[in-house]
Formats: C-alpha cells, structure tokens, sequence
C-alpha cells in the first residue's frame, strides 16, 4: 500500500507494483490515517474531495470528515523505506533537515491484517477529449487550395489515416483564440514548420513549399503518437491566453515537473548517489506544457492551483496529449517594435517599411524576402556577418559571432544555415571555416542538387532524408529512421538502410557518392531541423533589422522588457557611434542647450531603467514637467531614496553643478531645515549653525556612483586619448581588437566607453577583453589567411598605431581586422615613419 499525503507517485507506484506482479493498494495519508481507495470509482471521488478541499490548513478538518465518510482508513504509521534501504533514507533527512515524528519498520507489520475487501484494481487511464471541428473543415481546405494540391491532399489524408484531425483542430483553435484577443503567435517552432496543413490552416506563418521543408520530418507512415505541434507567445501574454484557453475549452491544466538533487550535493552521497540522482526532492511547473481537455478530466491536483500532479511522462504513459505553449520574450519585443514603428516620425519617412508593418500580421513574415532586397535590408545582412548580433534572436553569443563572420550570411537562405550551425560541434568540426572557403571560390563539397543552398554539405536534417528518398530510394519511413539512427549515433537497427545508401550514392557518383555516405555518417549529429531554423530566422532576421537600422527605438523598447542588458546596450550604442546620457526628467530650469544634429546622436536612456521604477512611473514622469526640484520632489510621488538614485546617475546634472550638492539639498528638504533661512540667521545672529562645506566631486567619483547603482557608467573618469579600435567595438563584435585606455580608481576608458579594470592608474593599451600593457603601444593584427575587403576596418586615427600582417608578410597601415581567427601582438615602439 502506498500511504501519502498526494497523489504525485501513484502512477509510478501501479507500474512497480505491475513489474513485480505485487498487488498495489492506493491510500491517502491525512494526519494519522490512511484512507484506502479501493478500486478506480473510490479513486476518483477521493480525487474530487482531495482537489477541493486540501487547499489549505483552514480545510483540513474538513477534508478529513468527507473522508471518514466515505472510505476505510487505517491508522498504523507508515514505513518510509524497506529493508536494506535505510542508508538511503537517512540521506534523505540529511538532504531536508527534519525528519518523520513517527518512523514504522517492516517488523512493526508483522501480524499486520487489511481487513478492507476490494478489487483494488486503478484505471488511470486518459480522460482527455480533443475539440472536433466540423466533418468537412479539410474537404473545404482542399477544395481552396490552388498551388500545392497534391502536397496538401497527400498530408490530409496521412492526418485523417492516424486520426489526428481532433489534435489539429485543438491546435487551430489555440492559435485563433490567440489572435482573437490581441496575443501574438510565432512564425512556428520545430518540425510542423514543413507542414503545408498546418500554414494553409494559420498554424504556422512560413510557406513550406517556398523553402523546400519537409512533411515528412514532421509526420510520416511511421509514426503513431501525435505529432508534436510547439507554440511560441508572447511571454507577458501566455498566462493571459492560458486563462482564456481555460474559459474556452473548461479544462486546461499546467503539468507538474520535480527536480532532483543538484549534482554537486549528490556527489556528497558517493555510493548512494546514483539511486538519489532519480527521487523528486522538489515540485515545478512544466515550462511550456499544458493538458487540455473539453470534458473534466479524472487527475488530481496540486492543492489551490490548475497544475495536476503527474509529470510530462506519467501522463504521457496513461495517453494524455500535452500542447506546448511556449512564452517568447523576444515575440513580446518583436511586437512592440512593430507597433513602436507605426508611430515613428523617422520610420514615416520609410514607405517601404510603413507598408510592411501595416500589412495583415499574418502575412508579416513573408515580408521578409521583399524587405531584404531594400538598403536598410541589405545594411542588415552586413551588420550581421560583422558579428555585430549582441541582443539579436539565435545570434546573441560568442559562437553565434564566430558562425556569421564565418559564413558572411547575403541572403535569408544563408542567415538560415547560420542559425542551423550556431552550435560548438560545427566550429569544432571546422564545418563553417570550410563553407567560408568553398563560399569564396564559388564551388561545392559534393555537387548534388540537394546540397546546393548549403554549398554541398547535409547541414540539414531534411537534406539527409532528400537524398535518401530521392537518390537510394528509400521510403519517408526509412529515411527518418535513418536521421534518427544517424543523430543518436545508433546504427545498429539501420545498419542495412545505411548499407543501401551507400551502395546507391557510389553507383550514382562513383568514390565521390561513398565520401558522401561517409560525411552524412560522421556530420549527422550536427544535422540541423531546417523547418524550425526557416522559421526563427524570420525574427532573427527582424530583430536584426530594426537593431541595425532603428538602433535607438530596438533598445528602447528591449530595455521595457530587460533592464540586465542595460551594459550591453550603452556599448552597441557607443559602437554605432551614439553618445549615451542618464534619463532626463522634464524640470523648468533644465535647459537642452546641444544643437538638433548633436541630439541626434546622443541616447538618453529611459527612466525605467533605473532600480525600482515601473514602466508605468517612468511614463507618467516623462508626461509630466516640474517647475523646480523642490516640486519635482513633493509632487513626482517617488520615494527619497529613490530620488538620491535619480541624482547619483545624473538626471538633475542640469540643475546643479555637483551631485553632492544636490543630494545635500535632498536631505534639507528631507529634514525640513531651509538652507536659505540658515544663511539669513547667520547674517542677523551671527553663525547659529554651522554649514556644512560641500565639495564637488572628481569626475571618477561620478562614474563610480553610476556604476554601484546601473553596473555601467556614462561619465568619463579622467581624461583619455585613444589612437586604437573603439573599447565599444571590441566589446560589440567580441575581437581581440587593440584599445588605448586610461585607468582611474578602478575603471578604465578609452574617453568614449568606461568599463571596469583591475589595474592601478595609467595609461595602457588593451588587447580585449583583459590583455594589458603599460602605456600607449602599437599593435600588430596577425593574420593566417587572406582577409576580403569587408573584412577589414580602416583607423580613423591614421596614427599607425595599428596595422594588419598578412601571411604574406605585406602590412596594410591604419586598419584592423573584422573577421576570426587573428593573433593581436603589443609592438614596443612606433615607428612614426608609417604615417607616411
């Protein structure tokens, strides 16, 4: 009998019980009784009084009543673990710090009777309806479809053969919830990006047949479970439209999921640690996951919330189908750009744009190939092969820099196979630095049509399955079986569909075929799902553009939604030549005397990133205007505290030549005591009370204020001169670039950008991101191969301070490189000749 007080393990506990052939009792513990369900009837009522009544501890005693009334009990104390396992059990206290009041033993059950009579046999099995549409909804949809005929007939009637019509229109239902009430929807995420099915029902955003995907990586004659259909949202808006799935359908619950013992404390258990690593020690929820059903379903749940106590597994096990509903921050940011845009004065001046982001949302993805071809389009795809990505969907790492400087992504199709590389195994395997070469010399690895977009190597899943179908013959079937064999590295079922690859690749193609086999073998683990790759490259490619060519309104609106890459932002900024300034604040006396093209370039940050300020506050202070401080400080309705926050980054440094005098003058208001009937006492009474000198602080203390409460800093700590690459440059693109700098008190700069450095006072030269030299130094770009043109950056110094060695020994004065792999050296002296 299992005796606890939840229900999370029973499923568990039947199929132990089932593979021991025991028979297995189901009890609920409630203070000191259990009560026993005795078959699945009793279950189920015990579920429908657990999941009402066990709320709280208010409700206890209730609970307990209902259960006296209804269900046999026994009152014995329970053993919590079976001889031989005490070891494990006393670990377990050990790991939670308390233990049991009462701890019974097998031997305290000896003589032991269950006077209960029952057949004690549990139907747990899937109470769960999916929503049926209407019998002729895919005859009307062929009936309409005009390009792809054939395609849509063929994925129909393989739907209709599994009897996954009730999953789809489940799913179609979601989605049109979701644009009934205003919630964004992704492009598609995963394999259902190659259904034709699901974009001709709104599913998905990206026409298949456009980008060559694959039904059958999603859905062939081989499957039998449903399909997995994921939906990115719009992370604020995903507990919304779950709250409205739930009033739609009237059951939606979320999925309980329980975390085990953290690696390094399991460690600590030598021995014990491999049957520690598999007990729950603690309950989440699900990320993504939800049950969805049109009738109740017969689960019990976590007590107070919609979550059921089982995991993605169990449920899994007794038939339950999950949908993903995936929250996306970058969706939410994408949206807003969108709807920024709309209102934009800069952007107005666009029409190319302004029509794009006024056409039906649906068809906002398919905007892309026009939009591409246009300047701005082209300023993108530029930006992005510099690395310039920090922030940008799918490119927002070191490697992902590394794979676009590689591949010099032109077109939507090459910005595809980037994020399909983005991983390490590819720059391990040298794959991007070999695509580079073959890119330039405009030639192929193995020069088959299915391998053509990808310059002739299977860098897609779906381009191994092509050649398997199309070259050697083999059934859809077959060829995901083999994609699969190939990406667990599991040949042992396939080892004949292999054998048969091969023998057909070397018939067609003669020693170049078998290379073929041998490469698709050794290169499929890195095979990448090209449908989904289709899809995120559609916002990676949007984000992209509105960083590079509306840099001010992308970090705007990023920074509504995450304030942690504030630093990041002031540097992408900087690089694109901006001036960054604290928030600004609407007082009388605060006078913009810069001229309209220098605020052109100066990116005041808003209030919102400051510590503790609502994006709601930050918009009703940046609506409002203040005659004074004084009334700024009665009337904004901010904390005091709050209000040092705004002086210490240097929102009121129009007001006041020094942030200590204005913190001084916070705290006389704060204290009530006015400095100016001070000085009028003085004058009449002599000196009543001492005032108290304030000096203006260095500039370094300036920047260190910033830094404690932002972690990056606008003013400069002391003067400084660079002759080298933009600090802000290097940080963006992540390059061994040479910096010139100057450290004080613990930052340095380059009289532009500040940063955090370890170094005593002085002037050094740099070699990002920590490599440092006393004093001003030239430096040497070593490179190993011949860099392209748009691989090199021209000084704007022309100091020669810097200069690119080519492998040929040949120097190129006043430039640096923009590209990988380059060795960065200090040259000890200048020599002043090669400014000439």
């Amino acid at each position: 009998m299992l005796s606890d007080t939840t229900f999370s393990g029973i499923v568990k506990f039947l199929e132990t019980a089932k593979n021991y052939r025991v028979r297995a009792i189901i009890g609920l513990r409630v203070g000191e009784k259990t009560y026993i369900a005795k078959d699945s009837n009793e279950l189920g009522r015990m579920f429908i009084i657990y999941n009402r009544y066990a709320k709280s501890q208010t409700q206890s005693a209730r609970i307990e009543e209902l259960l006296n009334q209804e269900f046999e009990s026994i009152s014995h104390p329970p053993i919590y673990y079976l001889p031989g396992q005490k070891e494990y059990f006393q670990a377990m206290v050990q790991y939670f710090g308390k233990s049991p009041e009462t701890i019974a033993t097998a031997s305290d059950f000896k003589g032991f009777e269950l006077k209960t009579n029952g057949n004690f046999t549990y139907d747990l099995r899937s109470s769960q309806t999916l929503y049926n549409g209407s019998d002729d909804f895919f005859v009307k949809l062929l009936e309409n479809e005009k390009e792809y005929y054939a395609r849509l007939k063929h994925e129909i009637e393989l739907v209709k053969k599994f009897k996954f019509e009730s999953y789809f229109h489940t799913v179609k239902r979601i989605v049109d919830i979701a644009k009934r009430n205003g919630v964004e929807i992704g492009p598609g995420r995963g394999s259902v990006v190659g259904s034709l099915l699901a974009y001709r029902l709104g599913i998905t955003k990206v026409d298949p047949a456009k980008f060559g995907l694959l039904f059958e990586r999603f859905l062939n004659e081989g499957r039998r479970d449903y399909p997995d259909i994921d939906l990115d949202v719009e992370d604020i808006q995903r507990q919304r439209l779950i709250n409205v799935l739930r009033n739609e359908f009237g059951n939606v619950y979320n999925i309980s999921a329980f975390a085990t013992m953290p690696e390094k404390i399991l460690k600590q258990y030598g021995p014990l640690a491999d049957y520690l690593s598999d007990i729950p020690v603690q309950r989440t929820t699900h990320a993504a996951g939800v049950i969805i059903s049109t009738t109740p379903l017969k689960v019990p749940l976590v007590p107070g919330t919609e979550t059921i106590e089982w995991d993605m597994k169990d449920l899994e096990k007794l038939g339950y189908t999950k949908f993903d509903i995936l929250g996306l921050k970058t969706l939410t940011v994408l949206k807003e750009l969108r709807e920024e845009s709309k209102e934009s004065k800069k952007i107005a001046q666009n029409p190319h744009l302004t029509r794009i982001l006024n056409v039906n949302p649906d068809l906002f993805y398919q905007m892309l190939l026009e939009l591409q071809n246009s300047e701005e389009g082209k300023k993108t795809y530029k930006y992005i092969s510099a690395g310039f990505t920090d922030n940008i969907f799918q490119l927002d790492s070191f490697i992902a820099k590394q794979v676009v400087r590689d591949l010099k992504p032109a077109t939507f199709e090459e910005l595809v196979m980037a994020i399909s590389l983005n991983r390490p195994g590819p720059i391990k395997a040298g794959i991007t630095k070999e695509i580079r070469q073959l890119k330039l010399h405009k030639t192929f690895k193995f020069n088959i049509p299915q391998l053509k977009e990808t310059y002739g190597f299977p860098i897609y899943q779906e381009q191994v399955m092509k050649i398997a179908m199309e070259l050697a013959g083999l059934t859809s079937v077959q060829a995901d079986e083999l994609r699969k064999a190939i990406a667990k590295k599991d040949m042992g079922k396939v080892k004949e569909t292999y054998e048969m690859l091969t023998r057909k690749l070397t018939e067609l193609y003669g020693s170049e075929g078998k290379e073929l086999s041998r490469v698709i073998l050794t290169l499929g683990e890195y095979a990448f799902n090209k449908s989904h790759a289709v899809a995120y490259a559609h916002i990676t490619y949007f984000m992209a553009y509105f960083k590079v060519n509306y840099p001010t309104l992308f970090y705007d609106v990023y920074l509504k939604y995450d304030t942690t890459i504030l630093p990041t932002a002031v540097y992408n900024l900087q690089a694109l030549g901006y001036t960054v300034s604290p928030p600004k604040l609407n007082i009388g006396a605060i006078v913009d005397r810069k001229n309209k093209q220098l605020r052109e370039h100066i990116y005041t940050l808003p209030l919102y990133v400051v510590p503790g300020m609502s994006l709601e506050k930050s918009r009703n202070l940046q609506s409002q205007t203040f005659e004074s401080f004084e009334e700024f400080v009665e009337k904004s309705g901010l904390s005091l505290s709050t209000v040092e926050v705004l002086i210490k980054i240097g929102a009121f440094d129009g007001l006041f030549e020094s942030r200590r005098k204005a913190i001084q003058k916070l705290r006389s208001l704060r204290s009530g005591i006015n400095p100016e009937v001070v000085k009028i006492g003085s004058k009449l009474f002599g000196k009543v009370l001492q005032k108290e000198e304030v000096k203006t602080e260095d500039d370094w203390e300036r920047t260190q204020m910033e830094y404690d409460i932002l972690k990056i800093a606008f003013t400069i700590p002391t003067k400084a001169e660079n002759f080298l690459a933009p600090y802000s440059l290097a940080y963006a693109l992540e390059l061994p670039l040479g910096v010139h700098v100057t450290v004080k008190a613990g930052f340095g700069t380059d009289g532009k950008s500040v940063f955090k450095a370890h170094m005593p006072d002085g002037e050094y030269t740099l070699i990002y991101p920590n490599t440092y030299e006393l004093g001003k130094l030239r430096v040497d770009y070593v490179l190993d191969e011949e860099p392209l043109k748009s691989e090199i950056s021209k000084s704007t110094s022309g100091r020669g301070y810097e200069r690119i060695v080519l492998p040929s020994k040949e120097v190129i004065q006043n430039a640096r490189p923009i590209k990988n792999s380059f060795k960065t050296l200090f040259v000890k002296e200048v020599d002043r000749s090669v400014n000439a």
